[in-house]
């Protein structure tokens, strides 16, 4: 009878000791955030993948947010960058996050920048991804390719 009251003392003197590790418990969070339904789950898997090896290897991060349409009285981009700062897209000391906003309905887009991205990719820049990258395939009806080809052009904005 001792020897078993030893192993249930040890027992869950184990279960309550605290292992600790040197690694980080890193919460996911998405970062396609497709809730108008433009992306296939393995366009989104794609779009997901690009970004997430993009912000390992430098620490930007991006988000691309569909919705069917903006709020009533709310203009793209002040709902983009509202989006966001809401989300805590970007490191918090770095700032340097961006949000690719796509409203279907409105046939509207914003990329909102933080304030240590804007340094290297202007609202100018964000326009010309919009009109000459996103617009064209878009209007195609293809979404994933503007997108894809947007993230590609902003990341080689971001290394210049």
């Amino acid at each position: 009878m001792k020897k078993i009251n030893l192993i249930i003392i040890s027992i869950l003197v184990l279960l309550s000791c605290k292992t600790r590790t040197n690694t980080p418990v890193v919460k996911y969070q998405p970062v396609v955030l497709d809730y108008a339904g433009l992306f296939s789950k393995s366009q989104k898997d794609s779009l997901s993948q690009k970004i997430i090896t993009y912000e390992t290897i430098s620490t930007n991060e991006i988000c691309v947010y569909t919705i069917d349409s903006l709020p009533k009285n709310t203009a793209v981009h002040s709902h983009a960058t509202t989006l966001a700062n809401t989300l805590g897209v970007g490191k918090k000391e770095k700032d340097n996050g961006l949000l690719i906003l796509i409203s279907k309905y409105d046939r509207d887009i914003a990329i909102a920048t933080g304030y240590g991205t804007e340094q290297l990719i202007s609202d100018y820049d964000c326009k010309n991804v919009i009109d000459n990258t996103m617009v064209p395939h878009f209007k195609k009806g293809d979404f994933f390719q503007g997108t894809i080809e947007a993230i590609d052009a902003l990341i080689i904005l971001w290394q210049e």
